[in-house]
């Protein structure tokens, strides 16, 4: 049979741009007000309908045989299971106004009594692909809070409880109005777009603002996020749109080179010798600052007076949200553009395998053993936290053609010359000069020769080179070259 008809699949990749949704009407911007209402209202509650049927769950167990009951006396059971395809059956019964015996059970109980005298018909009037699709970050918490939960319980130790709600830590939390995270939804599949028009469920075609600068013009669209910033007053709606771009359409990366890189507070420094610095938000933070201040008051005399915060108190607070939308800005155009020029100038990449959560822990101990130097940690914690070493790499590992990861374990005290190791060779924080040989160089350069030298032979391996690669003598493989934009990879929490 002949193969001139058969058509091959073409490679693509997944990439993301955010645009500014403009509006044809104010009746566009309420429905999309209250979508991502609606996606923060069916979150809290299944997040307290999960906790019902936990508990009736566990519950049951006592009761014995279930048939040994008349059926009248049964005492209710329920699956405990939390996955999102359990969940939409659910969601979808809710939004029909069919309740069953254990929903009505659940709405007479503590966990459901806020939602027992609400009508939830309301839930037909808006886009169910949208409003449902939090059910599946909802099951991605749970499942982070369950590997975490394992991987406490194989240590040997409990997870701690939050003060907030009394959860373990890494468990789902509840959603606020004016939560850490903005409101917002997504559309799941079937994106429709035409041009710099996108069309929403239920709202109707609505223009996508970014100036000139349209890369994937005509590439395929596959799920579109919408946030919004700003107050409810005056919103500001952005819409990132993940598309299928074919590959021959990207940036190629670098043919050839190795490039190791050595991060630090506040900056990174490649074994080249460039210093990629963290941007300069003296100012902004001194700005943040004292916006914190301003909103701790209001929030004070809202607390002793038992009224509602003050207007002042609610413009202070937006002020507060938007300073810190700037900075984060920054940062990740800092990182975009760091991230742009390490994989211009070398196709293979060689960082750090760094443990930031362990390295941030606090050291503020126990009542039995209380820590020391607690201020100190504090503030080097909230330093390397604002270095954006994760949002660096996350960028690498779609950008640059191969990232390795090494230990790096006296990496800074090791003379790239000689090789010889001692906290000696490093008495500056800036200069490393070697005790065996002489060697004097930038202790941070010094460091990233030593890493780039560690990740040579996972470079090989992973190109298929020498008699390692061909044994298989390195158990430790390289991450992967690409990753979805839309889908990073996150620590344990909700």
């Amino acid at each position: 049979m002949s193969d001139s008809h058969s058509t091959h699949p073409i490679p693509t990749a997944i990439r993301s741009e955010r645009y500014r949704v403009r509006f044809d009407s104010r009746r566009q911007a309420e429905l999309c007000a209250q979508t991502a209402g609606a996606n923060r209202f069916v979150w809290n509650l299944f997040l307290a309908y999960n906790d019902w049927r936990y508990r009736v769950a566990r519950k049951a167990r006592g009761y014995g045989r279930w048939t040994d009951f008349p059926e009248a006396q049964r005492p209710l059971l329920v699956d405990p299971g939390r996955t999102w395809q359990t969940m939409y059956k659910r969601f979808a019964m809710i939004r029909s106004g069919r309740y069953d015996r254990e929903f009505q059970a659940f709405l007479a109980s503590p966990e459901g009594a806020v939602y027992a005298d609400q009508d939830l018909s309301w839930l037909r009037d808006l886009p169910s692909g949208p409003v449902r699709h939090v059910l599946k970050y909802l099951d991605a918490a749970y499942q982070r809070f369950h590997r975490a939960h394992a991987e406490a319980k194989a240590e040997g130790r409990f997870l701690p409880r939050r003060k907030s709600d009394g959860k373990p830590q890494y468990f789902p939390r509840r959603k606020g109005r004016q939560g850490r995270k903005p409101d917002g939804f997504t559309i799941p599949d079937h994106v429709r777009m035409d041009g710099d028009w996108l069309y929403l469920p239920r709202m109707g075609w609505v223009r996508l603002d970014r100036g000139r600068n349209f890369p994937y013009r005509g590439c395929a669209p596959k799920t579109v996020r919408l946030l919004k910033e700003g107050t409810d007053r005056h919103p500001k709606w952005y819409a990132t749109v993940a598309y299928a771009v074919p590959t021959a359409r990207l940036k190629p990366t670098a043919g050839d080179g190795e490039l190791g890189v050595d991060r630090n507070v506040r900056q990174a420094t490649d074994s080249e010798g460039v210093v990629y610095e963290q941007p300069d938000t003296t100012n902004l933070d001194a700005n943040i600052k004292r916006k914190q201040r301003k909103a701790a008051k209001a929030r004070e005399r809202s607390r002793q007076s038992g009224q509602p915060m003050s207007n002042r108190g609610r413009r202070i607070c937006g002020q507060l949200r938007k300073l810190h939308r700037k900075k984060r800005r920054r940062r990740e155009n800092a990182a975009h553009q760091h991230s742009r020029q390490m994989a211009d100038t070398a196709h293979a990449v060689v960082v750090e395998d760094l443990n930031v959560q362990a390295m941030t822990q606090s050291a503020k101990g126990t009542v039995e053993k209380p820590g020391t130097n607690v201020k100190a940690k504090s503030g080097l914690n909230r330093e390397i936290l604002a270095s954006g070493w994760g949002r660096l790499e996350r960028h690498l590992d779609y950008k640059a053609g191969l990232v390795v990861k090494v230990d790096p374990a006296y990496t800074s005290q090791t003379c790239a010359v000689c090789g010889h190791v001692g906290q000696a060779n490093r008495k500056t924080q800036a200069t490393f000069k070697c005790t065996a040989c002489g060697h004097t160089a930038n202790a941070d350069r010094n460091a990233a020769i030593n890493i780039l030298d560690r990740g040579r032979p996972l470079i090989r391996q992973a190109r298929g080179e020498g008699a390692s690669a061909r044994r298989g003598a390195f158990g430790i493989k390289p991450t992967p070259m690409i990753r979805e934009p839309d889908m990073p990879t996150s620590p344990p929490g909700p």
